[in-house]
C-alpha cells in the first residue's frame, strides 16, 4: 500500500506543479558494470521506489544455446502490486503495459539500460486519469534509473 500512496503523491505533486517535465523517451542511462552487477543494481534501485524485479528474460543465453552469437541483451520486468491496482482503477487497458520493461545491453564493459517509449503510451492514453498514470510511471522510471546510475 505504501507504493500506491507514494505514486499517488507523486502524481498529485506533479499535477499541482503545473505538469510533468519534458523528457526524451525512451529513458536511457549507462554506466560501467558487468551484467550481473547491473541486474543487482537495478533490483536495488527498483526496491528504493517500492518496485520489485518480477522477471528476467535472458535473450543472450537463449540465443547462444541455439548457436547464435551472444548479443549480451537481457530484458527485465519490474513492477508493483500497487501499480496494478491503480491501473485497474484508472484504465484497465493500462494493465497491458505492466510490468514495466527495461532492456539491458552490455558493450565493452558498459551497461546501457533503456525503458519502453512512454511517449507512445501517452498518445494511446490521452485522457486523465490514464494519462496521469503513464506520466507517473515515466517519472518513477526516471527516478529508478537515476538511482541505478548512482550506485
Amino acid at each position: 500500500m505504501t507504493g500506491f500512496v507514494t505514486l499517488k503523491r507523486l502524481v498529485l505533486s506533479l499535477a499541482l506543479a503545473g505538469g510533468f517535465p519534458a523528457l526524451a523517451e525512451p529513458i536511457s542511462v549507462s554506466k560501467t558494470a558487468d551484467m550481473r552487477q547491473a541486474m543487482d543494481d537495478i533490483a536495488l534501485a527498483a526496491a528504493n521506489h517500492d518496485l520489485v524485479l518480477v522477471k528476467m528474460q535472458p535473450i543472450d543465453t537463449a540465443l547462444a544455446k541455439r548457436g547464435f552469437e551472444n548479443p549480451h541483451i537481457r530484458i527485465l520486468f519490474i513492477g508493483s502490486e500497487s501499480a496494478v491496482r491503480w491501473a485497474e482503477e484508472a484504465e484497465p487497458r493500462l494493465l497491458n503495459l505492466l510490468p514495466l520493461r527495461l532492456t539491458l545491453i552490455q558493450r565493452e564493459g558498459r551497461i546501457s539500460v533503456m525503458s519502453d517509449d512512454f511517449d507512445l503510451w501517452l498518445k494511446e492514453f490521452p485522457d486523465p486519469p490514464a494519462h496521469l498514470m503513464v506520466e507517473a510511471w515515466r517519472a518513477e522510471m526516471k527516478a529508478t534509473l537515476d538511482d541505478f546510475v548512482r550506485q
